[in-house]
């Protein structure tokens, strides 16, 4: 007995006996130190709160009845206890084990568990284990939602995985988690299951082998279900096909448009030629070169449309040959002579006499579109120069307008945008040109862009290979 008493003391459970009545006959340290040392003799009834006190006399009147271990855990002084009760003779010998911390652990476990299931169920991501020893297979509550299957219809033995997965992908993947213990390196895939309603999903899957030792052997790996992504990944597809169909209608029929417009516009400018020919007078003079010039900004705005509409309906292809540069410059400079004198702007050329191997007719209408641009917002000065770079060559032009603010350099090759910041630039152009400039730099695999100060002007450029 004194032996039994010395193991009682040193054991770090609370230890005591009682009677049937509840009476506290003998409590070994830790009782003390937990009840306090004056508890012997005192009923259960006084030392613990009335609902732990009940389920105590509960146990207790069980255990002697029965004369059976009784087991439960109880609340005490913001500790968690696990009673055990055991019969001895009337009385009973009662073991408080503090599980505080396994308590909170496990709470904090349950916790994380269902923040773990959240997240899984969002993600919907399933987690399975294959015990290659007990050849038994475990899964996650996702799990089930994939493959379509309630939780009590799966076997521990019974391999779901391979009996729902598309035939055409099961070899596949077969090979894979034989591949995983190989080389114990993790693999991934996607396969197709079939649910028990006969509807197919797209899973990703994700698969590791865990050997801890001969007797520990696992493969783990995770599911998730890419159906709903990928279904959206299909409309968006479909949605963009439609809209660059639609797209190409638009442009063809703005190419058609613009085409059959430009006769009825060539045979105006006729008549309009013809009447400033002839004896008008002052008044009427003035009234036919103002439809003139309105006549003139119809035919150029049409051929920005028929241009853009080409560009946009991939109606353009390149040429490429070899030539000077020098002369498409001159060219461009003859054609637009009349317009630096009326604009009284000057034209200065240089380093360009430059070798291409590109299509000559693209080069020119970027040009054109740059100069005729430039032009508009020169204050008295154009420069064209060249400036090669190894296998580049960048091609300049550059005025000494107004110059561009650096918000809008972004902007200014968007079709149709015309800064709100130059006075009357709605009756400059259509806003097309640097649009049409950009599109058709892209067809040559080359580059436009734009230096610009506000107040000291601009510099629009094409970088392009020279291919010689």
């Amino acid at each position: 007995m004194q032996y039994e008493k010395i193991l009682s003391d040193i054991s770090t459970d609370v230890l005591f006996m009682a009677d049937h009545n509840g009476v506290v006959s003998h409590g070994n340290d830790c009782a003390k130190k937990t009840f306090g040392p004056d508890k012997e003799g005192m009923n259960i009834v006084d030392i613990f709160e009335e609902q732990h006190s009940k389920a105590l006399m509960f146990h207790i009147a069980e255990c002697i009845k029965n004369q059976k271990q009784q087991q439960f855990s109880l609340a005490f002084r913001s500790k968690y206890y696990g009673v055990k009760i055991f019969p001895v003779q009337d009385e009973v010998a009662i073991s408080m084990q503090d599980i505080t911390e396994s308590q909170n652990l496990r709470h904090t476990l349950s916790e994380m568990m269902q923040r773990l299931t959240f997240a899984s169920k969002i993600a919907k991501i399933g987690y399975w284990e294959l015990d290659l020893v007990a050849k038994e297979i475990s899964w996650s509550s996702e799990m089930f939602r994939i493959f379509g299957i309630d939780d009590n219809e799966i076997s521990l033995k019974k391999n779901i995985i391979r009996e729902q997965m598309h035939k055409e992908d099961l070899p596949r993947y077969k090979d894979n988690l034989r591949k995983i213990m190989r080389t114990g390196k993790p693999e991934e895939g996607v396969v197709r299951i079939i649910r028990p309603n006969g509807n197919i999903i797209y899973c990703r899957y994700m698969a590791d082998y865990i050997n801890y030792d001969k007797y520990n052997r696992k493969i783990i790996g995770t599911f998730q279900d890419l159906t709903e992504l990928l279904e959206i990944q299909h409309a968006l597809v479909a949605a963009k096909e439609s809209a660059e169909r639609l797209n190409l209608e638009k442009s063809y029929f703005l190419a058609q448009a613009s085409h059959d417009l430009q006769q009825p516009v060539s045979a105006m400018g006729l008549f309009i030629n013809n009447l400033l020919n002839a004896n008008l007078t002052g008044k009427q003079q003035f009234l036919v070169e103002r439809i003139y010039d309105s006549a003139q900004a119809l035919r150029h705005l049409l051929n920005n449309l028929l241009d853009v509409s080409n560009l946009d309906a991939r109606g353009v292809s390149v040429v490429s040959k070899e030539f000077n540069l020098y002369d498409v410059v001159m060219r461009i400079q003859k054609e637009i002579s009349f317009k630096l004198r009326d604009h009284k702007t000057t034209l200065k050329i240089v380093n360009c006499h430059q070798r291409l191997n590109s299509d000559e007719f693209l080069i020119e209408r970027i040009l054109r579109n740059f100069i005729s641009n430039a032009l508009k917002y020169a204050r008295s000065k154009i420069l064209i120069g060249c400036l090669r770079k190894q296998d580049k060559l960048r091609i300049m032009v550059l005025d000494n307008g107004m110059g561009i603010d650096e918000k809008e350099l972004s902007l200014i090759f968007n079709p149709y945008y015309q800064s709100p910041n130059v006075p009357d630039n709605r009756h400059k152009g259509s806003g097309l040109g640097l649009a049409i400039a950009q599109k058709t730099a892209n067809i040559l695999g080359a580059e436009v862009g734009v230096l610009s100060k506000v107040g000291k002007g601009s510099n629009f450029y094409l970088e392009i290979k020279t291919n010689i």
